[in-house]
């Protein structure tokens, strides 16, 4: 127990111990340390083996978090992303972008009762996973189309992950919960046989992969191997893991396209830091 604790406190504040040559993948916190090491294991494999050299994949306790340490372009070699933290972290940090999936992210929320937002004039607490995450930031501006405004008729808390948000809705402390369609697709089936979705978003952009001539590796170099892993063996179960259907590549145009959420994002974290 004691090893596994180490082990997760290690992960969460940057400070795992791995050689001077390692390389370092940062993740975006959309699920549990565990959750995501697990799925990302077949990349870094793919990468150890490619670069001959170790790799370590790291995450951080919140998207806010992950965004500043983004931004700041020092920690990570490569980062995989959120949309709109791909936006900041290619202004701020530098990072250029790569690769993302073919499956675009879908928006969920979710609920026990089908008929909550039916009423708009009862108060409602809402769950979702950070107020720069990419999938809560769709969601409150849905929910705000629709007529909860925040701080009148609903409130938004945050969870570090979505089974963790899943379980506070049914534990009856939110009324709502907020995450990725391929997060819920991922709860237990005793969880989802207890709720309903409420809404699902047309396909939003995907993670997006994103590196800066670092440690070594250049963006060329790091194209050549995103390229190679996606054709592989180990980006084929990495696909089947995270059911993201196929990867494809995404330019530097694509990425201003995201420059309104972004900029929302931007000022969502400067409002975080006052």
């Amino acid at each position: 127990m004691f090893f596994k604790k180490a082990f997760l406190f290690l992960t969460l504040t940057f400070s795992l111990s791995f050689a001077d040559d390692s390389i370092t993948i940062g993740i975006a916190p959309h699920s549990s340390p565990r959750i995501i090491i697990e799925t990302h294991n077949d990349l870094k494999v793919f990468l150890e083996n490619y670069f001959k050299r170790p790799v370590q994949i790291v995450t951080a306790k919140n998207f806010s978090e992950f965004a500043k340490r983004t931004n700041d372009g020092v920690l990570y070699d490569l980062v995989l992303t959120s949309p709109n933290l791909a936006f900041l972290a290619n202004k701020y940090g530098e990072y250029e972008p790569i690769l993302t999936y073919t499956k675009g992210l879908s928006t969920i929320i979710i609920g026990k009762n089908k008929d909550i937002l039916n009423d708009k004039t009862k108060k409602i607490h809402a769950i979702g996973l950070d107020p720069v995450s990419f999938v809560t930031l769709n969601a409150e501006d849905w929910l705000e189309t629709n007529g909860f405004i925040e701080n009148n008729n609903i409130t938004y808390s945050y969870s570090s992950a979505s089974d963790s948000a899943a379980a506070i809705l049914l534990n009856g402390e939110a009324d709502l919960a907020i995450m990725s369609l391929p997060n819920y697709l991922k709860l237990n089936d005793n969880t989802r046989e207890q709720v309903k979705i409420l809404y699902q978003s047309p396909p939003q952009p995907s993670r997006i992969y994103l590196a800066k001539n670092k440690n070594k590796i250049t963006t060329k170099m790091w194209e050549d191997a995103l390229k190679k892993f996606a054709n592989s063996a180990e980006g084929k179960k990495h696909l089947e893991t995270t059911k993201l259907e196929g990867f494809k590549q995404i330019t530097q145009n694509e990425l201003k396209k995201l420059k309104n959420i972004g900029n929302k994002t931007l000022r969502k974290l400067d409002n975080n830091q006052q």
